[in-house]
């Protein structure tokens, strides 16, 4: 069975710089396409990666900042209510932060092989919406 094409539109600029390519290397423009989208969709799982080693980053140097804030706080010169204040800010950017880690965690998903798939067996074959 076929696979189905994958079709999507270039600004002229690069659709032009992209044939030039082709011709140079002897090679059709679908091929070098394909190429560069399957390179580029390989490093998704290394640039999520890195962005929630990123987060993690951030996560420890706020419990850090948490850690010295209590310090700060046992001292006795220290105003109450400005205390809890800080204490609340932390409290916030650290539930905002793990919400963005929980959101960027990559999950399993059959939606695009169902749209694909309802697509596929529909009786009149329309191009998908974008």
């Amino acid at each position: 069975m076929r696979e189905p094409a994958v079709m999507f539109r270039l600004p002229a600029h690069i659709l032009s710089n992209l044939e030039a390519l082709a011709r140079r290397l002897d090679v059709s423009v679908n091929i070098i396409a394909k190429l560069i989208v399957t390179r580029e969709v390989m490093h998704i799982p290394a640039m999520l990666e890195e962005h929630d080693r990123q987060l993690a980053n951030i996560h420890q140097f706020l419990r850090e900042v948490a850690f010295r804030n209590e310090e700060f706080l046992s001292e006795e010169s220290v105003d109450a209510a400005s205390a809890r204040a800080i204490v609340q800010q932390l409290e916030d950017v650290m539930g905002a932060l793990d919400a963005i880690r929980n959101a960027a965690y990559v999950r399993p998903s059959t939606y695009i092989a169902d749209l694909i798939r309802n697509h596929d067996e529909g009786h009149v074959q329309k191009s998908l919406r974008v």
